[in-house]
This record gives C-alpha cells, sequence and structure tokens, in this order.
C-alpha cells in the first residue's frame, strides 16, 4: 500500500480523507453569520495558496531544461488560453465565471482520480466512473439549486422550477448519497483506496443540501485545496532546506494568495471595478490547463521526478 506521506495523520486528514474542514466548518458558519467573511478567509488560506503552488513546479530548477524543452506546452499556449479568457471576460462577465465553473469541476474531478490511483492496488474504471458520475450529477443539481433561475431570468424565460428544497427532496438525496457512499467503499483493496473512493464521490454532495453557495465550496472544493497543498508540500518543501531562496518561493505564495483572494472576494456583475476578478480567475485558468501535464505520470520525465519524490 502506497504512502505519500508518512506521518499517517497528516496523510489521512489532507489526502485520503479531509473530513475534518467540514466538522470544523459546519459549527463555525452556525456562529458566524458573515458567510463572505469566511469564504475569504478559505480561499486566502487554502484556495489561492493551492492556485499559487502551481507555480512551483516553475521555480524548480530542476524542471528548468523540461520547460526549455516544451516551450509550447508549458508557456505559450497556457499564455494563449489566458489572453483568449481574459477577451471572453471582458465581453461577458458571466460567461468567463461559467467557464471558470466548469473548468474547476473538470479539474477536481480529475485529482480525485489521480488520488484514487495513488492508492490503488490495480486500476478499477468502475470506481473512477462512480466518481466522474457522482460529481456530474451533484454539480448538475447545485447548478439547478443555485444558478439557472438566475440564468433563466437573465433570458427573459419564465419556467416554473421545481423546488428541490423540500424535505422529501431531501430524505432522497440523503439515500441517494448513503448508496453511492457504499458502493465507493464495497471495493476489495485497502482502506486509503476505499477512503480515497469516498472522498473522491462526496467531494460535491455539499451542493445537494447546503443553502449558501460559499458553504458547498469551502466543505467540498477545500478538500481538493487541502489535498493538492499537502501533495506539493511533500514534492517542494518536504525535507528541503530552508535557504532565502526558498523563502522567497513561500513569500510568493502568500503574496499571491493574498492579491488574488482580495480581488476574488464579494464581487457582484454591477460594478465595472469587479471585472479585477477576471485577474484572479485568469490565475485559476492557467492552473487548470498546466496541472494536465505536470502531474501526467505517463510523461517518462514526470515520473521519473515528481513521481520518484512523491512516493519516496
Amino acid at each position: 500500500m502506497k504512502t505519500v506521506i508518512k506521518n499517517k495523520f497528516v496523510e489521512f486528514n489532507f489526502i485520503v480523507f479531509p473530513i475534518w474542514i467540514a466538522l470544523i466548518y459546519l459549527p463555525l458558519s452556525h456562529y458566524i453569520d458573515n458567510k463572505e467573511l469566511l469564504f475569504f478567509l478559505a480561499l486566502l488560506i487554502f484556495g489561492e495558496t493551492h492556485f499559487a503552488s502551481t507555480f512551483l513546479f516553475y521555480f524548480d530548477k530542476k524542471n528548468k531544461n523540461y520547460i526549455n524543452q516544451n516551450h509550447g506546452l508549458f508557456i505559450y499556449i497556457p499564455l494563449f488560453i489566458v489572453i483568449v479568457y481574459l477577451i471572453i471576460g471582458i465581453f461577458s462577465l458571466k460567461t468567463a465565471v461559467i467557464l471558470g465553473a466548469a473548468a474547476s469541476g473538470i479539474h477536481v474531478t480529475r485529482q480525485s482520480i489521480g488520488i484514487q490511483r495513488i492508492y490503488a492496488e490495480a486500476r478499477n474504471n468502475f470506481y473512477e466512473y462512480l466518481v466522474y458520475f457522482s460529481s456530474f450529477v451533484f454539480l448538475i443539481i447545485g447548478f439547478y439549486r443555485f444558478y439557472l433561475e438566475e440564468l433563466l431570468n437573465l433570458i427573459n424565460l419564465n419556467v416554473n422550477l421545481i423546488d428541490i428544497q423540500q424535505t422529501n427532496y431531501k430524505i432522497f438525496f440523503v439515500i441517494f448519497l448513503f448508496f453511492l457512499s457504499l458502493l465507493g467503499l464495497f471495493e476489495k483493496t485497502n482502506i486509503k483506496k476505499k477512503l480515497s473512493n469516498l472522498t473522491g464521490i462526496l467531494i460535491y454532495s455539499p451542493y445537494l443540501f447546503v443553502n449558501n453557495m460559499y458553504d458547498a465550496i469551502i466543505i467540498g472544493v477545500g478538500a481538493h485545496w487541502c489535498q493538492y497543498l499537502a501533495i506539493n508540500y511533500k514534492l517542494y518543501f518536504f525535507k528541503e532546506k530552508y535557504d532565502f531562496k526558498k523563502l522567497l518561493v513561500i513569500l510568493f505564495i502568500f503574496a499571491y494568495a493574498s492579491i488574488m483572494a482580495s480581488l476574488g472576494f464579494a464581487f457582484d456583475f454591477d460594478n465595472i471595478f469587479n471585472y479585477l476578478i477576471l485577474i484572479p480567475l485568469c490565475g485559476q485558468f492557467f492552473h487548470y490547463y498546466v496541472d494536465m501535464y505536470i502531474w501526467r505520470f505517463s510523461d517518462t520525465f514526470i515520473r521519473t521526478t515528481i513521481g520518484s519524490k512523491l512516493f519516496s
């Protein structure tokens, strides 16, 4: 059974099954009414630091020659994508936000699959498809609950939507989620793989129950943020000497997180200054693209550098 971080407590709570986020956040949100403030703090501490961590691949001098040999993949194409995304956002901010949300859903689900494969004794496609299915269904329900009415109003369509906030629907959601969770735990494998299955299934399940979108993002996507930060810590900081350059990298991560979280905090679509949110959104889109390649273990260089260090 593979181990990413030798400290079992850290590996369990930050990679395998980071359920502690919900256990801490839900009671905290009960006493703090300002959801926007809680979201800002979560975005600052976990979210934007996780986006900033993508640049660690570029900062590592061991990757310099590899990046130079693949300028298209790591420099030109991501810059082109970001520029196109920025232009889309300037003409239609809502379209950019929707595209960003869709890319985020794909990205988060792909990471869940990646975590599953780390702990798999043998690849089992059924449980990967189960995570894809769960994420797709829960995101569709979340879109229905939080976005569809606004979208219909935007295009001047009067449609009587079914009220899925009713108790009987919530009971159905509980039963459905329980069934999917049991399926995820039924795999005949090690406990880490079972729990990584469960994490992948549950990661978007808050969209079924919470009444505030910020709650769903912090509880669900927050687990994804923690996984990413823990893995990057193992790669770039574990057993590393904290020299001046390393301290500069850490300073960059927190400066980046502070700026991007501030620009993306508490915006609406009616204020021209809120187009500044395109700056962190572009950074996020860059992250979604580049991550497809820096974790691609089928690539010999990635497998022998990142892969060997991750599992050492």
